[in-house]
């Protein structure tokens, strides 16, 4: 019970950011999605921001967490990528497993790397930045 009140602690913000990609792409009609403005392709911004962002917050989260020492290393970013590229295709595969009328995209996919890859880049320099520890 204590390592998950310390796991929650460190990792609030990433747990906030995998909530809300969550309810975006699974529920069957999240709040706001009928709202969005007729921007051919906005669709796949957004998966890219989502990916992005989960990234990036496990990224802040991971430094945050340990302070003492530069965490940021390109094999930690490399892993944390790959895991959000999975965590993308997982996501996908959910959505049409599901019967909230969602479907999977390979764009859908496309658009989750490519955020996940910028994130990659970056994400370390802004961390250390927020952090003021470069």
């Amino acid at each position: 019970m204590k390592k998950t009140i310390i796991l929650f602690k460190r990792f609030w913000p990433t747990m906030i950011v995998l909530a809300v990609i969550l309810y975006a792409t699974l529920a069957s009609d999240p709040a706001g999605a009928e709202e969005l403005p007729p921007i051919p392709h906005i669709d796949k911004l957004i998966h890219a921001i989502m990916m992005g962002g989960l990234v990036g917050a496990i990224a802040f989260d991971s430094q945050r967490a340990s302070m003492k020492s530069i965490v940021l290393t390109r094999r930690f970013m490399l892993a944390v990528t790959f895991g959000v590229m999975a965590f993308g295709v997982c996501d996908e595969f959910l959505q049409a497993a599901v019967d909230t009328g969602r479907s999977f995209e390979l764009m859908d996919i496309a658009a989750d790397w490519t955020g996940s890859w910028v994130a990659f880049l970056a994400a370390p320099p802004a961390v250390l930045r927020v952090l003021k520890l470069r």
